[in-house]
Formats: C-alpha cells, structure tokens, sequence
C-alpha cells in the first residue's frame, strides 16, 4: 500500500497528470479554450515563479487503510533553468532540484543523497515545471468554462478539463510510470481544475483529483497547487552535495 500512495503523489505532483478517461468527453467550450490559449501567452512570457502544494492521500487494501498528508513548496527560474521543490510528510523532508537538463531528487535514509536523471530536452525546459504541466494539461484536453469563481476572497475564473488516455502518457515521466508499475487502466475518477485571475491571465490555483487502482488496493488523492510571485527574482542555490556521487539509477529501495 506504501507504494500505491508513493504512486499517486508522484504522478499527480511531479508528473502533473490528470487520469485515464474510459467515456468520451463533450467538446471543449470555445470560452474555455481563449482563458486556456490567454493563460499560456501569459505565462510564456514568466521568468520566475512560486508554488505551494498541498496534498491528501488515503488509500485503502480490504480491512486496511492509511491517510498520508503531503504539503511542499518551491521556486523556478525559468531564464537560469532551475528549480528548487520541497515536501514534507509526517516523516521525513525531501528535497529535490533541477539544474539545466538535470534533475535531482532527495532519497529517503538510510542511504540518503540524490537521484539524478535527464531532463527531457524534446520540449521547452519549462514544461518540466508544476504551472507549465497543468498548462499543458489543459492545452491537450477538452475544457470547459465555468464562470466566475471567488478564491480567498478574489475574483477568478475557474476552467475545467477532461484529459484523455494519450495526454497522461504524454504527461507521465517513463522512468516513473515502469518503477511505480502503474499498469494500463489504473488510473480513474479524476477532475482538473484551474484558477485564473480574469485581469492578468495568470493561474492562481490548480487542483487535480484523482483515483488510482492496483493490485486490489485503491487510493485517491486530492492535490492543491498555488501560484505566486510572478516575476519576482528566484535566486535558487543547490547544495554542492547534491552534485556529490548522485545515484544513476534511481534511489535505492524504490524499485
């Protein structure tokens, strides 16, 4: 079961997917499609950025069941191709960063240190940051306008998706998707949803929940991303140990 939960949060937060759709989805709303089109023309044009996730996994096996809390933090800069992230559970912290075409991603003790692998460098290397996946999400889904919302006290427009089977393989990290053995058909039930602030275009909020089935065991997950700081300086620094002998591999104990 500890497995399936690491699933989820890893394929909602990192991977910025949505879930399998089995029906066809109505056509987009032509309303939905310009805030979506306006959102990335804005966003194309961000340097800097700051997000804050909050995440509540609960899955279940039969008679058993756990309830995991995830919440995390972090900054990007866009011109100097970094990235710094953190999440935090009951348990432990983990840190992880992207510097260039390299990402690096904290393991769990007793081994500690990092995990290293490549970038993908087939798309603009901000597409491996949270605000450009969910953009991305909603760019290659059928989406759907619903009014005004009022968030925290503003005013936004909330925009919903219904991604397809082909936008979460093309979403999912392939290093991820074969260790997690997330098998065709697993993942269900989800709902996407965006914030966008009707004066600026840019994303305030976003919110993915989803389902996933596996080997009898389920878990669903709901996952809150905010958006802040447009703009403002992102002076990121990596720790000279993340550079130290990083595991070319994959963490140990994760497979």
């Amino acid at each position: 079961m500890r497995r399936l939960v690491l699933a989820v949060c890893l394929v909602s937060f990192l991977a910025g997917c949505g879930a399998f759709m089995t029906d066809s989805p109505p056509p987009s709303d032509e309303r939905a499609v310009t805030a979506v089109e306006e959102a990335n023309s804005t966003v194309a044009a961000v340097d800097a950025y700051r997000f804050q996730m909050d995440m509540h996994v609960t899955a279940s096996d039969g008679e058993q069941s756990r309830t995991v809390r995830v919440d995390g933090d972090g900054a990007v800069n866009v011109s100097a191709k970094r990235m710094q992230a953190t999440t935090r559970t009951q348990d432990q912290t983990v840190e992880s960063y992207i510097d260039g075409y390299r990402a690096y991603q904290g393991c769990q003790d007793p081994w500690g240190g990092y995990a290293v692998e490549n970038v993908s460098r087939s798309e603009p290397w901000a597409t491996t940051t949270p605000l450009h996946r969910q953009l991305l999400l909603f760019e290659r889904s059928n989406v759907y306008w619903r009014g005004n919302e009022t968030l925290d006290g503003n005013r936004t427009v909330l925009v919903t998706a219904s991604p397809s089977t082909e936008t979460i393989r093309s979403l999912m990290d392939r290093r991820q998707a074969g260790d997690m053995e997330l098998r065709r058909g697993s993942l269900e039930n989800a709902t996407a949803r965006l914030w966008l602030d009707p004066e600026t275009n840019r994303p305030v909020q976003s919110e993915l929940r989803i389902q996933i089935s596996q080997r009898g065991a389920t878990a669903t997950a709901t996952i809150t991303v905010q958006y802040s700081e447009y703009g403002d300086p992102a002076a990121i620094s990596i720790p000279p140990t993340v550079y130290d002998d990083p595991h070319e591999l994959g963490c140990p104990g994760a497979s």
